[in-house]
């Protein structure tokens, strides 16, 4: 039981003594004051995006683009693109324009099923501006009826502000707020 305890306490000490892992980082030699280190502050950060759910784009609006994007700060806009799709089981997520304002993302009628998907969403905290990456995806087979894709989410308000958004990698607008 003795010889246990040593045996234990000489791993303990050995552990202790040398440090755990061993590195070998150029990080490790640079002294802490050292003044030629190259550090730049994070900048960027996530766009905080609020997704509305229950919304349609109304029959009178013609979509003609591939991929068409909005960007609404007013409630009567928002009411004349959109109607609600109201069921016994969902939950209408409804904007508050005066702290926030909408992007939309639309797509023609489609019979494939397709979904328009925010992939990322960043903001850039030195110049206010943002970046909204979206990309659209259907299904192989083809309905028997036709869809217009539809994805709807709101932002803060945040001053003047230039929104990039992208169809996968490519820049298909820059949205512009004023406040």
């Amino acid at each position: 039981m003795n010889s246990r305890l040593s045996f234990s306490a000489a791993i303990l000490l050995l552990l202790t003594a040398c440090g755990g892992a061993t590195r070998n980082n150029a990080a490790d030699s640079v002294a802490v004051n050292d003044t030629a280190l190259n550090v730049h502050a994070d900048n960027g950060s996530s766009l905080d995006v609020q997704p509305l759910n229950g919304y349609f784009v109304k029959n009178t609006i013609q979509v003609n683009d591939s991929l068409t994007f909005w960007l609404i700060d007013n409630p009567a806009t928002f009411d004349s693109l959109f109607g609600v799709a109201k069921t016994m089981n969902n939950k209408i997520d409804r904007p508050d324009f005066g702290t926030q304002v909408v992007v939309a993302a639309t797509m023609p009628a489609t019979f494939y099923g397709t979904q328009i998907q925010l992939a990322s969403a960043t903001t850039d905290d030195l110049t206010n501006n943002a970046e909204m990456h979206f990309v659209a995806a259907g299904q192989a087979e083809k309905n028997s009826y036709s869809s217009t894709p539809l994805w709807v989410g709101s932002i803060p308000k945040t001053g003047r502000t230039n929104i990039k958004v992208y169809t996968g990698d490519q820049l298909s607008a820059t949205l512009t707020t004023k406040e």
